[in-house]
């Protein structure tokens, strides 16, 4: 019955090399998100509920992320296997064209008219208020996560799944650390509530960004 899993010497070892760092990745994501949850929380129901508020459409550009992301991964697999680079890169290219442009809209919307969008989601205009200044800065970062994503997405599909782990470590080090210094104004900085919960990831996201271009 359990046949199938003899396999041959060594390939459980690669396939725990290769799946540990994406699963340390997928519980680094949660962690950081029950991070966030727990800081702005600490400042009342108000500032918790337009946090949430904010981030219904921000999941929805995250979902159109992961989708581009698995259907390209598909893709750069085979051709890794073909070993077409061109081939990779043209896939890369159109697959980063279009998670730009749709978090880029996504982003401006909530940049331009924040209020007017996020009264879509939520009739309390206190509630709607604080969201509008989170979503307004922190819209701008999933440009940013859109970018690392489908890099880190390209590089795991080519047997390569550590460097997302690194970028995320840093990602999140970097997050927890402005949260607890913005939220609350620690080390001199002033306390700026849901907008010091939007810069600190504005800031990590930006931070994943220059890591990738400074390994590409």
């Amino acid at each position: 019955m359990f046949s199938f899993m003899k396999q041959a010497p060594g390939f459980y070892k690669q396939v725990a090399f290769l799946a540990a760092p994406i699963v340390l990745q997928n519980l680094i994501t949660s962690a950081l998100g029950m991070a966030d949850t727990f800081k702005v929380g600490m400042l009342g129901e108000a500032p918790m509920a337009a946090v949430t508020l904010a981030n219904i459409p921000l999941f929805v550009v995250q979902l159109f992320i992961f989708g581009v992301q698995s259907g390209s991964s598909v893709l750069i697999s085979q051709y890794w296997g073909k070993q077409e680079m061109e081939s990779i890169n043209r896939v890369l290219g159109v697959a980063l064209w279009v998670v730009m442009v749709v978090s880029t809209l996504f982003a401006g919307v909530l940049l331009v008219c924040p209020v007017e969008f996020l009264s879509l989601f939520g009739n309390e205009p206190e509630v709607i208020a604080l969201a509008a200044q989170y979503g307004s800065i922190v819209g701008f970062s999933y440009v940013c996560n859109a970018f690392t994503m489908m890099y880190v997405a390209a590089y795991r599909s080519m047997e390569r799944p550590q460097l997302g782990l690194y970028i995320l470590v840093a990602s999140m080090a970097t997050n927890t650390f402005l949260n607890w210094v913005l939220i609350f104004g620690k080390l001199g900085a002033p306390a700026m509530g849901v907008r010091g919960a939007a810069t600190a990831t504005l800031i990590a996201r930006l931070l994943e960004v220059t890591i990738v271009i400074l390994h590409m």
